[in-house]
């Protein structure tokens, strides 16, 4: 797991700044290479966990002519070794990214066809003058460019690549109207103006001074039906799950899982700790309010499994010193409040780990959601209500979450406006009341659910697997892996998502939608939980990763909107933002909007500062 960072057309200064800002996601390492012949320059800092010692980069092939940076970890890198030598080639190194090179040398840009792994990489191919970059299939390692139409910079993070520049880009208003609405800037776009994310799933060659993007992998469409039987279907999916844990277990320094007690963590934990033998490590993390502590149903899981198993509570006084400091070190604002969970988490475990496993993707790719059967209900009903009727029904002042989803499959509402109003709590409609001037004039644009729809417009999936797709795109990539980056890299811990394989989502999509969304979501992994582990095979509902947000915003977080920048610079009203507060006080949740608000603010006093 790294840092990396380089420019087409560079100098030392500039690198280093940009290698300094990274120094989080690699504190173990620094290495920078300039070509001499173009002033072409790669950096990478390096937190080493494959081939300690000997894996510094920037690293060449034999030659010297074809450099390579890499963030991430190549799961299958031991066999592409095994195959590269028997080719003729010559590896200096037992570490991933010499393979790197070795397969450009072979295939060019093509390589990425090889890699199974979590990664962003750079490849300076000095004979040509040309730039690699490339992204994982669903996004788990971020990758920052910025294209002036003559050169190309990129890094790890945002806040590095802008560290870079000769001065800071603006602050793009669009942005941070979408990151209001959804809790997160949907990539390709980002809050700097000109600076882009480069997308899951694809690469960038820049050469003789033009880019050009690649699409070189997507999520597939879900298939009409699976040739072969259930007992064939759970057993297929088992072989592959342990395959990708086997590969994810792959480490030089010490490895834990991250536990919540739910299917996806204690599937993982169980074939890990089969895996590994006695004595993994697991952890979890709780809280000294509210209702939504995990750490009993952890516990339990930790027991069923035979962990050595650790957790960490998160006060309500260190979240006010928490929150604010995390947040507002976020390379681009975030909106998800387990990021702060999460951060405390990664930091408990990195007193003893260097690497550790998590449980994210499952829901994307195997139906955990429950909107996925609503929204196709809701789909299928408006033949039989009348328009009148449903209009009424639409106008109902109803915000109860299951009476709410009733409404909306009563009402026959359009299921991608449904699915946006859904996942972002209907924040939408409080634009108007608490915008400042710099973003009122985006109040009348509301294209969010059509920007969605042609995600997978072309997808020739049926609903529930357009919205299953539709998360693995936008939703997992640029909010539940960014939160689990970024938590993670904050405390220089690595994290691990065995159910990302692209051997196991492609095996997903081979079974129709309507298998993976019944009886609750997830049918298939908690058949395949049961055979792993009998005690643990248990019904429990489908709860996201919560934290007590709304005890959290009436007590310690609250000064961080009384007084913030966000009034100060136009972007919100303070008047109406304060009026939700005291709502919120008085006992009515606006936790989903004001949440937002809190992640912001940090942000703009923090990391986001450099753009005032």
């Amino acid at each position: 797991m790294c840092g990396i960072c380089g420019m087409t057309q560079s100098n030392a200064a500039s690198l280093r700044a940009m290698s300094a800002a990274l120094v989080h996601r690699g504190p173990d390492d620094e290495g920078l290479y300039v070509d001499p012949g173009s002033s072409a320059g790669l950096a990478a800092r390096r937190l080493s966990i494959i081939d300690v010692d000997g894996g510094h980069q920037p690293l060449s092939n034999e030659d010297g002519s074809i450099w390579a940076v890499l963030n991430g970890e190549i799961y299958n890198f031991p066999a592409l070794r095994r195959r590269l030598a028997g080719r003729g080639h010559t590896l200096a190194t037992a570490c991933d990214t010499e393979v790197l090179v070795h397969l450009y040398e072979d295939f060019g840009a093509e390589l990425v066809h090889a890699l199974e792994g979590m990664f962003a990489f750079a490849i300076w191919d000095a004979r040509t003058r040309t730039l690699v970059l490339a992204r994982d299939r669903f996004g788990e390692k971020p990758l920052f460019y910025r294209d002036d139409g003559k050169n190309v910079a990129f890094a790890s993070e945002l806040s590095a690549l802008v560290s870079g520049l000769d001065a800071a880009p603006s602050l793009d208003e669009d942005a941070i109207d979408s990151f209001f609405t959804f809790g997160y800037v949907p990539g390709p776009q980002t809050v700097a103006r000109g600076v882009m994310q480069l997308e899951a799933g694809h690469m960038l060659v820049w050469h003789d001074a033009s880019a050009e993007l690649r699409r070189y992998w997507r999520p597939p469409v879900h298939a009409g039906k699976f040739v072969g039987g259930s007992r064939q279907i759970v057993a297929e999916l088992g072989e592959l799950l342990e395959i990708s844990v086997r590969g994810r277990l792959l480490s030089d320094v010490p490895i834990g899982v991250f536990l919540s007690g739910g299917i996806d963590s204690t599937l993982v934990g169980a074939i890990a700790s089969r895996l590994a033998g006695p004595g993994l490590k697991t952890f979890s993390v709780g809280y000294d309010v509210g209702r939504v502590d995990e750490t009993a149903p952890a516990r339990a899981a930790a027991t069923a499994i035979g962990s050595d198993h650790g957790e960490v509570v998160l006060g309500q006084a260190e979240v006010a010193v928490r929150a604010p400091a995390a947040l507002g070190l976020l390379d681009q604002p975030l909106a998800d409040p387990a990021f702060v969970a999460l951060h405390a988490l990664s930091e408990f475990a990195r007193s003893e780990v260097t690497v550790a496993v998590g449980g994210e993707g499952a829901d994307e790719l195997f139906g955990g959601y429950p909107r996925y059967q609503w929204l196709t209900r809701a789909a299928h009903v408006g033949e039989y209500v009348g328009s009148a009727r449903a209009s009424r029904l639409r106008r109902a002042p109803i915000n109860a979450s299951r009476l709410g989803r009733l409404v909306t499959v009563a009402a026959g509402e359009d299921p991608f406006a449904a699915h946006v109003d859904w996942v972002t709590a209907d924040r939408s409609m409080q634009r108007a009341r608490i915008y400042g001037p710099r973003l009122r004039e985006l109040v009348g644009r509301n294209g969010h659910s059509t920007r969605l729809r042609s995600r997978v417009a072309d997808s020739g999936d049926d609903l529930a697997g357009a919205l299953m797709r539709l998360d693995q795109l936008v939703w997992l990539t640029d909010d539940v892996l960014v939160k689990a980056d970024r938590a993670s890299m904050q405390t220089s811990l690595e994290l691990r998502t065995p159910y990302l394989s692209r051997e196991l989502a492609e095996f997903a999509s081979s079974i129709p939608a309507a298998t993976h969304v019944r009886g609750g979501g997830k049918p298939l992994l908690r058949e395949v939980l049961r055979h792993e582990l009998p005690e643990a095979a248990h019904r429990r509902r489908k709860i996201a990763f919560r934290v007590p947000t709304a005890q959290w915003l009436r007590g310690p977080l609250v000064k961080q909107l009384e007084e913030t920048v966000l009034y100060e610079r136009g972007w919100f009203d303070a008047a109406n933002v304060r009026g939700l507060l005291a709502e919120h006080a008085a006992g009515h949740d606006r936790s989903s909007v004001l949440w937002p608000l809190v992640a912001l603010s940090s942000w703009m006093s923090g990391a986001g500062s450099v753009y005032a």
